[in-house]
């Protein structure tokens, strides 16, 4: 705070503290403001615990006296004691700095709203421009199939047809047999007018807006020359657009397995998770992976369109196509009030959001990572075939059935993608060394467990979603920030947020001591793992039960465990034969617990 020596001195009016200070600075002010004037002790606390947001001189009531409380409008009281003046001014400044304390709290939060509305905003705009261009594309891809379709085909078949119209007028000038010649051209016809059939059936199915894509790709089946099995369901009906993208996509995957004679049947299986989901399989394919991605890459931009994405592999011979796509064309975007309570993800975001209207090249890359900083945490579940998907509230589950490999973990980590982004992996098969490795070493680190339950994973990785889309966020505008000139503000924004990471440091050793492959505190004493972990915060965020406390445990009890944790784990920091992986880990963990003594 600018100027804070003065204002204790001058004992201010709360409105000429509000005129003085920046709002970041208000509460603060006002809360040491009062307490220079009652000449005693003054905070700001909030909740049935009277949790302390702002206090002086101490930092805490602990072992004083209260004199006097006031309510504050949005929540909370302004608590005074042992004061060495309390007058009637006293009183009046008391209820005044609670006034001003109600107004400082409901600007904030409409501080907060107001910025999320603009970073939305502004996402929305590039998101705009992007599905117009995408638009534009896939028309142009839309355009060059159909007039393949109608002139390379069509145009083939006429002169088919021209061709036995000109044998049939010369047999006729020969007066010969005509008949067989008759035939023939009547085959031709009818021959050309199936393809015209296949061609207005690709552009509007008649029977997709009465019974849906399954009817539809049903009828479509009928007309292959290899047999079709359809199996499971997509659900209750969804919006036009996406059944019609959906058909059109599985429809283009048919053509192309089932396109040729064959005794083994295609599979289509539907589902529905967190989107509409369509595996293709067909065995004894002679497909390779890039043949079916070449004749299907116009298919697969469609689907990428709507939000949607195409897989395609081959197992045992067998070709495999695998289709999501969500249930609507446009991301519902995640947001928490608890976001804005974390003053890591809000110092991120306010970076994030200044990039964004500072304009420049890299606008739509910095736009990007706003939209993600704003989205639901994203879980993969890596499962085995046969194996029963799984879904958790509060997070996107991005299931995947296959190997554990580096490639796959690849995937994880990229930023875009279908698999990509992900903030937390649940193995249910054995990963590979490479896999685990790519994870914890990677750009973005990954949480990875193969115990937990999804239920208990989605619970963690919910509790510090701020601080995952806060590490995420960092890491990437750091990589855009190299490129900016080196006195460039942002640039000092970044500096200043890496240098008080501790909640990121807090998150990455609890994944390490999760982890269970580390050596770490092994030194430390039997159970000092499991104490460390609950200290990070594993089994609850809140002081007690991050101590090991009875949930009616009192403030003298949290203030006396917090001590002792300080005390043990720098105890363990300083001993000789302690290691530089091990006395960092109880460096992050003595200073968790000084943060309790502190708040």
């Amino acid at each position: 705070m600018v100027g804070g020596d003065a204002l204790l001195k001058r004992g201010l009016r709360p409105h000429e503290i509000a005129a003085t200070v920046s709002p970041e600075d208000l509460v603060t002010a006002l809360i040491r403001n009062l307490a220079g004037v009652v000449g005693g002790q003054a905070a700001y606390c909030v909740g049935p615990e009277l949790a302390v947001i702002a206090s002086w001189p101490a930092p805490a009531l602990t072992g004083l006296t209260e004199t006097a409380r006031e309510p504050v409008a949005d929540g909370g009281f302004v608590l005074v004691a042992e004061p060495k003046r309390w007058g009637d001014r006293e009183q009046v400044v008391l209820r005044e700095t609670a006034g001003w304390l109600g107004m400082a709290t409901r600007l904030d939060r409409l501080r907060v709203d107001r910025d999320r509305a603009e970073a939305r905003a502004e996402v929305l705009r590039v998101e705009v421009r992007t599905a117009r261009e995408r638009f534009a594309q896939v028309r142009e891809l839309e355009r060059r199939r159909l007039v393949k379709a109608i002139t390379t085909t069509t145009l083939r078949d006429l002169d088919d047809v021209r061709r036995r119209l000109r044998r049939l007028d010369e047999s006729l000038t020969e007066s010969s047999s005509s008949a067989g010649e008759l035939e023939q051209v009547r085959e031709s016809l009818d021959e050309l007018l199936d393809e015209f059939r296949t061609v207005v059936r690709g552009v509007y199915p008649s029977i997709l807006p009465d019974r849906g894509p399954r009817a539809a790709l049903e009828e479509l089946a009928a007309t292959l020359p290899r047999p079709v099995r359809f199996d499971g369901d997509l659900g209750r009906r969804v919006g036009w657009e996406i059944e019609s993208g959906l058909y059109h996509a599985v429809a283009a995957v048919l053509n192309v397995l089932g396109g040729t004679k064959g005794d083994a049947a295609v599979a289509v299986d539907f589902s529905r998770e967190d989107a509409l989901r369509v595996v293709v399989t067909a065995p004894a394919s002679e497909l390779s992976v890039s043949d079916l991605h070449t004749v299907l890459e116009h298919d697969a931009e469609r689907l990428a369109v709507l939000g949607g994405s195409m897989r395609c592999a081959v197992t045992d011979g067998a070709a495999v196509v695998s289709i999501r796509l969500p249930e609507r064309a446009h991301p519902v975007v995640f947001d928490s009030p608890r976001f804005g309570h974390n003053g890591l993800y809000r110092r991120v975001s306010n970076l994030v959001r200044q990039a964004v209207a500072a304009g420049g090249p890299d606008r739509a890359r910095w736009a990007a990572v706003a939209e993600r900083l704003a989205g639901p945490p994203r879980v993969a579940v890596v499962r085995a075939p046969g194996s029963p998907s799984e879904s958790a509230v509060g997070v996107v589950v991005v299931d995947v059935v296959g190997v554990a490999d580096q490639s796959l973990a690849e995937e994880f980590l990229a930023d875009d993608g279908p698999r990509g982004s992900i903030d937390a992996v649940l193995c249910l098969v054995p990963p590979t060394p490479a896999f685990r490795a790519a994870l914890r070493w990677g750009r973005q680190r990954v949480a990875l467990s193969e115990s937990m339950s999804l239920a208990d994973l989605a619970r963690t990785v919910i509790t510090w979603s701020p601080v995952i889309a806060a590490r995420r966020a960092i890491v990437t505008v750091r990589e855009l920030a190299s490129v900016l000139p080196p006195d460039h503000p942002l640039r000092w924004g970044i500096d200043r947020i890496g240098a008080g990471t501790h909640e990121i440091a807090e998150l990455d050793l609890l994944d390490d001591l999760e982890r269970g492959d580390t050596h770490l505190l092994r030194g430390a004493g039997w159970g000092a793992a499991v104490e460390a972990v609950r200290l990070l915060g594993a089994r609850g965020t809140d002081s007690r039960a991050r101590l090991g406390l009875s949930a009616d445990a009192g403030e003298e009890q949290i203030l006396e465990a917090a001590d002792h944790a300080v005390r043990r784990w720098r105890a363990h920091a300083e001993r000789p034969g302690t290691g530089g992986r091990d006395r960092a880990a109880c460096e992050v963990l003595a200073r968790t617990a000084e943060g309790m003594l502190s708040s």
